[in-house]
């Protein structure tokens, strides 16, 4: 073992020796950059391929949870930047030797593409530095995989529609980032399960983005060739699909609505309980990201690859949610350094991560 690799074995048992000791409830520090009690935490940059309102929220907790570490002594400074450009993977590429010449400890990736990427990623591995990729499925067995089940994704987003229709009726389906990997599982697990529903027929398909005013976009466009609509399950976007159907004076569908607070307080204040739900990715995994990474460097026996629990909310949960979040912020588990321990020991043990109590 390298003396480099040995300081950071050392570095993070201290770091998660004070965490047992402090239990992350200090405030925030008023500096990104102050130095740890001692000077032994640890050091943390993520990398961003491009900013929406999913990654944001992931961001602003990443370094939300990160101060509150550094009041702790165990990150000693943290950084986050976000490629330039329209999610090009050059662009990041650059952005990460950039960030390697500072020699983090600790290094989180969320890519612009799992694919081009990954020599960069490799690069920083080889450069002694702890490498978690969030929200990819990327091949590059370096580094430690943080992501959701996208083919989960698919069926959570589908099987409460179809269960709310009694599994007969005319539905549209709503289409993700065509051509991406995530949509690719999203969308093959749920053709795999309408292959039961015989009295289930897919009207039509609409790329929707996983974005409401899209989806509200292309839904609009077709309604008036379609015939009744019992659902429109799919990647998110129900708000922008109901204010469609509304506009056109349509019985309402049960669909997915996005799990920002805006979308949330539209779904209760306009009353709608026709089995409508919200289902998306959790942006709780860059919480999750530094709780993974200082586990590995502790010398924990961290799996390659870390599969999380899907963000799902039904009628039951929408007022604690509407309560919780800003208009922009997306709902996400409140994942911390016992529930991180928790879900790498159940999937060592062949078991699913379970998600944090969030009341």
């Amino acid at each position: 073992m390298s003396f480099k690799k040995t300081w950071r074995l050392g570095a993070a048992t201290l770091a998660l020796s004070a965490l047992a000791l402090t239990g992350c409830s200090a405030s925030a520090s008023s500096s990104d950059k102050a130095d740890s009690a001692g000077g032994e935490g640890i050091s943390i940059a993520l990398s961003n391929g491009f900013v929406n309102g999913w990654r944001l929220t992931l961001i602003n907790k990443f370094e939300a949870e990160a101060k509150k570490l550094q009041k702790d002594g165990i990150v000693k400074e943290f950084s986050s930047v976000n490629a330039p450009g329209e999610n090009s993977a050059t662009e990041q590429a650059s952005q990460i030797r950039s960030l390697m010449i500072q020699d983090p400890d600790v290094l989180v990736v969320i890519p612009a593409s799992s694919t081009a990427l990954v020599p960069a990623v490799e690069e920083a591995c080889d450069a002694g530095i702890t490498v978690v990729v969030l929200d990819a499925d990327m091949d590059a067995p370096c580094a430690t995989i943080v992501r959701n089940d996208y083919g989960m994704w698919g069926e959570v987003s589908l099987q409460p529609a179809l269960d709310a229709i009694d599994g007969k009726g005319n539905i549209v389906l709503n289409r993700g980032v065509i051509g991406s990997q995530p949509e690719e599982e999203f969308y093959a697990r749920q053709k795999e399960i309408l292959k039961d529903y015989p009295d289930v027929k897919i009207a039509a398909e609409i790329n929707g983005f996983c974005d409401s005013s899209t989806a509200q976009k292309e839904i609009t466009g077709i309604l008036g060739s379609l015939p009744e609509i019992a659902a429109v399950p799919g990647c998110i976007g129900g708000m922008g699909i109901v204010q469609a159907f509304e506009s056109a004076g349509r019985d309402l569908p049960a669909v997915v609505f996005d799990t920002d607070g805006k979308s949330l307080k539209f779904w209760k204040d306009e009353g709608i309980d026709n089995g409508s739900f919200s289902a998306l990715t959790d942006p709780g995994q860059g919480v999750a990201a530094i709780y993974v990474a200082l586990a590995k460097l502790a010398g924990k026996d961290v799996p390659q690859e870390i599969i999380l629990p899907l963000v799902q909310i039904d009628k039951a949960d929408l007022d604690y949610w509407v309560e919780q979040l800003s208009a922009d912020e997306y709902a996400a588990y409140p994942w911390d350094e016992a529930s991180i321990s928790a879900a790498i020991d159940a999937i060592n043990a062949g078991e699913d991560a379970v998600a944090p109590a969030i009341k």
